[in-house]
């Protein structure tokens, strides 16, 4: 889990990809960075005051997916990496809850585009962004989706998803 300032998102070894592997399948990718949040602000070139305030209402949603050779590829000063232990049944589960929040129109991925980051792209994705529902809530309802001991109710800042996966087991980082 990659836990920022003010945003907190998922960190998967490629080769545990269960269903969303397809998205990888033209990729050397060893790892994937996903993210959820407000349409508006997340595809903005350079956000402003007006996207953030747009975001406070109930919004359309993005995921976000990099693909990565390294997850330290994704740090900035201030960000880090907590690795969690997950069996493959919480995997699969995990994997699955990512799967369900990509809208698919007409069958097929609303892919939205290329992101900003190398590797990355936007896809449409299910639910609605707000003051109440953000990519932390998302976060940690995937983690709770997956099995493990931790609720996302009430779960709105990064420092509140911190908290939340304090008690969670470590694993040692991923090579």
């Amino acid at each position: 889990m990659l836990i920022a300032h003010w945003h907190s998102g998922l960190v998967l070894p490629a080769r545990e990809l269960g269903p969303l592997a397809s998205l990888l399948s033209d990729s050397q990718a060893r790892y994937v960075s996903i993210g959820w949040g407000n349409r508006r602000f997340y595809m903005a070139s350079h956000p402003g005051s007006g996207d953030a305030l747009a975001a406070l209402v109930r919004s359309p949603s993005v995921l976000f997916l990099q693909r990565l050779s390294a997850p330290a590829d994704l740090l900035e000063p201030g960000d880090h990496i907590r690795w969690l232990c997950a069996n493959r049944q919480q995997l699969w589960r995990l994997d699955s809850y990512i799967a369900r929040s990509l809208s698919r129109p007409g069958g097929g991925l609303g892919d939205l585009g290329r992101g900003p980051l190398p590797g990355s792209v936007f896809y449409a994705s299910t639910g609605h962004y707000s003051l109440v529902h953000t990519c932390n809530t998302w976060t940690v309802a995937a983690l709770q989706y997956a099995g493990l001991p931790v609720h996302a109710a009430g779960v709105i800042l990064a420092s509140q998803t911190r908290a939340r996966i304090r008690e969670l087991r470590p694993c040692p980082a991923l090579q």
